[in-house]
């Protein structure tokens, strides 16, 4: 049915590796893990950012992977917040519609997998295994004498390329790293359509101290002859955002319009399965760059879901693809049967993104005694402030260990990273206050 994953022969699957090979890559993996930073070079033989993202060029080429790599339909996504939920949508959407799509997203949160998925699902162990040192072979092969392995999430991102040529997806939904113009996703040269989420303050020595200079990086990813659209935006980011477009050769930018200004074919209202009203600025973005990709690429769907769309309507498949979409991490509920809370889960690295988060949490325990949804598994939440809250805090302040069903306790989860490219999020924990936030 649509977006049920299609079966297809892969001759890097017919032999499942063991967890022992699995482990040994990810070992080796870890050998392109340099810890530099995009700070300026250091020394006489340390190459510049530019210098190093003019690379992967040569990298594709000595692989023979650049016309595989070209060939490939992206959407390709930058921004500072909802980067990964926008993708996550437009992924969803797609394959609800019979489209066969590769995600590619960072970091990871468990398994370094979770960057590669193929219909929704993260690549097996043994896909990645026998990509992974295909492409560490070759790389050893031609590259290593005179260019270098390439630093780990360049390494990566050539890997997703290499996974997604070799399954034959329809699509790539591609999130960008950090920034846009020297982002090792940016090597592709002529993707569909082009996305920018909200932007605000952040990677400021990489990027730039103004939302302007940041917006200008993002912009980056501007290609000819390519739409690009935008989230709304403030005037700093949007004028730099409208700059860069004017300065490219045929690329258009244009606002998303509003999610209220789409209706259902039912005449329901549009769910999303992610919390959060900022995630309706994400699933407005989402809509309109699958609408650009289906009149850009005619899937055999597309006629009718232009004509649906083109009267303000969503696809059905479009519809329900946004009202299941999952992206981990991301204003999560995580019931603990063991300690009787509920755990609620976010990530975010500007102070604009804590206050989204902290409003979806208080939204979701502010005045409502039974959380049970979003896999809050029905625990009951003491409101802070209120008498139930303070009967709670004061048996503590007292030392009465109490564990009344009726009381149970509440954390909010936030991620904090410095560096993007460095693995899986590291997890700190926050009672009773907003930490994290909707970002991507």
């Amino acid at each position: 049915g649509p977006g049920s994953p299609r079966t297809m022969a892969d001759p890097m699957e017919e032999e499942e590796v063991t967890d022992d090979e699995y482990r040994a890559a990810l070992e080796a993996l870890q050998s392109t893990i340099s810890g530099k930073t995009r700070a300026a070079p250091k020394g006489p033989s340390d190459l510049t950012w530019e210098q190093q993202f003019d690379r992967l060029h040569l990298y594709l080429e000595r692989l023979g992977m650049t016309e595989s790599v070209n060939a490939m339909s992206y959407i390709h996504v930058a921004g500072t917040k909802g980067k990964g939920s926008t993708c996550a949508f437009v992924d969803a959407c797609l394959r609800r519609s019979g489209t066969r799509t590769g995600l590619y997203t960072s970091p990871h949160l468990v398994d370094i997998r979770e960057r590669y998925r193929i219909d929704g699902q993260p690549v097996s162990k043994t896909t990645f295994t026998r990509n992974f040192w295909w492409l560490h072979g070759k790389l050893r092969e031609t590259c290593e004498a005179d260019l270098g392995m390439p630093a780990y999430f360049r390494f990566l991102t050539l890997l997703g390329f290499r996974i997604f040529a070799e399954r034959a997806v329809d699509a790539v939904v591609l999130e960008v790293g950090l920034g846009g113009r020297l982002d090792a996703t940016n090597v592709i040269r002529s993707p569909a359509v082009c996305g920018v989420t909200s932007l605000g303050l952040d990677h400021v020595e990489v990027l730039g101290d103004t939302v302007g200079k940041i917006a200008r990086e993002k912009a980056g990813i501007f290609k000819p002859r390519c739409p690009a659209i935008t989230s709304p935006q403030v005037p700093e980011a949007m004028e730099a955002l409208e700059q860069r477009a004017a300065e490219v050769d045929g690329c258009s930018l244009t606002t998303a319009r509003p999610l209220r200004e789409w209706r259902t074919l039912s005449g329901d209202p549009i769910r999303l399965g992610l919390a959060g009203k900022h995630q309706e600025l994400n699933a407005a973005l989402a809509i309109e760059l699958m609408r650009t990709w289906t009149r850009r690429t005619s899937p055999v769907w597309g006629a009718d879901a232009i004509a649906r769309l083109d009267a303000g309507t969503l696809p059905e498949t479009w519809a329900t693809g946004l009202a299941e979409t999952e992206w981990f991490g991301r204003a999560q509920v995580v019931p603990d049967d063991v300690e009787d809370l509920s755990w609620y889960l976010d990530g975010a690295h500007t102070e604009e993104s804590m206050r989204h988060v902290a409003e979806w949490f208080c939204g979701r325990v502010d005045g409502d005694e039974t959380d049970d949804g979003g896999g809050g598994g029905g625990f009951r939440v003491a409101r802070v402030g209120s008498p139930r809250h303070r009967e709670t805090r004061r048996a503590h302040q007292h030392g009465v260990q109490r564990r009344r069903r009726g009381v149970p306790r509440r954390r909010l989860l936030h991620r904090r990273r410095r560096v993007r490219d460095g693995g899986a999020r590291r997890v700190g924990r926050v009672a009773n206050r907003g930490g994290g936030g909707g970002g991507g």
